[in-house]
């Protein structure tokens, strides 16, 4: 059911009751089956475990939120860290501020910008902001522009590695541009090998988990959301996946007619081609473990 509405963006009720975001232009509802914030606390707050990994840090998380929107994701984390301590910084990232213009319009009907409109109005105009955020400072920053190209630019050297990526862009076919292997091979680049760093997504396609395994990450099934019965978990060390794909995962990867990365910003379906079969088989995820492999001769 259609609440409200403007020349790019709608208010929708989803059928569990929860009012969301539509755009209207790209034609797909922000967190279409269990809504922005129950979608939020299933797939980053709580696999991701994120209160507890902030009580570790003494210098405070560092998130990355690839796909603003309407802010969703961002306030669920913030309002789900309020009685940490340490310090929170929070990069979002959006070619466009429309659908948190619009939500801000809308902040009664959606909920979830309670307490923070003042933030996030500040946000808009500023870029930046600094506020107390329950027990902890936080800094918001809005890096507004192109991600594919700002992540291969320079000045991205000097944003703070990240922690966790909170990844939340529009599906494959309707932005391809997002989900490129050139893309996650530069987003990979960009972390620091000595801070553990997980990038949950809604999507549990094989085609962007051979992107993302072919791009440096190590890759497993993530937390379920709503009817879908799991997502994907992607990190830059195993011990962030809790339950890491497998050979027999590798197997239908092979048979699959929709597992080829895309290296273009072009949606298209196509199986693995024989040179990139060969360097999946060859990622560390699948090779076995020194306990696994049988004795040689001169053991």
């Amino acid at each position: 059911m259609t609440a409200s509405a403007s020349d790019d963006y709608e208010l929708v009720r989803l059928a569990n009751g929860a009012v969301s975001v539509r755009s209207r232009r790209v034609g797909e509802t922000f967190h279409p089956v269990i809504g922005p914030v129950a979608e939020a606390e299933a797939l980053y707050v709580r696999q991701l475990r994120l209160p507890e990994r902030a009580r570790r840090e003494p210098d405070g998380l560092v998130l990355w939120d690839v796909g603003l929107g309407a802010a969703a994701n961002a306030l669920t984390v913030l309002r789900a860290l309020r009685d940490q301590p340490r310090p929170l910084t929070l990069l979002s990232f959006d070619h466009t501020t429309g659908p948190l213009r619009f939500a801000l319009d809308h902040a009664p009907e959606l909920g979830y910008l309670a307490g923070y409109e003042t933030a996030a109005r500040a946000l808009l105009a500023e870029g930046e902001v600094r506020f107390p955020n329950g027990r902890h400072m936080a800094h918001w920053r809005l890096i507004p522009g192109d991600f594919p190209r700002l992540i291969r630019a320079p000045a991205a050297a000097a944003w703070p590695a990240p922690h966790a990526i909170l990844f939340d862009a529009y599906s494959p076919a309707r932005n391809p541009a997002m989900w490129t292997l050139p893309l996650f091979t530069a987003l990979h680049a960009r972390l620091d090998p000595a801070r553990p760093c997980a990038l949950p997504t809604y999507s549990r396609s094989t085609l962007l988990r051979v992107t993302l395994l072919l791009a440096g990450f190590y890759v497993g099934a993530g937390h379920a959301t709503g009817e879908k019965e799991e997502t994907t978990l992607a990190a830059n060390t195993p011990a962030l996946i809790a339950r890491p794909l497998d050979r027999r995962w590798l197997a239908r990867a092979r048979r699959s007619t929709s597992a080829e990365p895309m290296r273009e910003p072009v949606y298209r379906q196509l199986p693995l081609h024989p040179e990139t079969r060969r360097r999946l088989e060859n990622h560390p995820q699948f090779r076995p473990s020194p306990a696994n492999r049988p004795p040689s001769s001169s053991d």
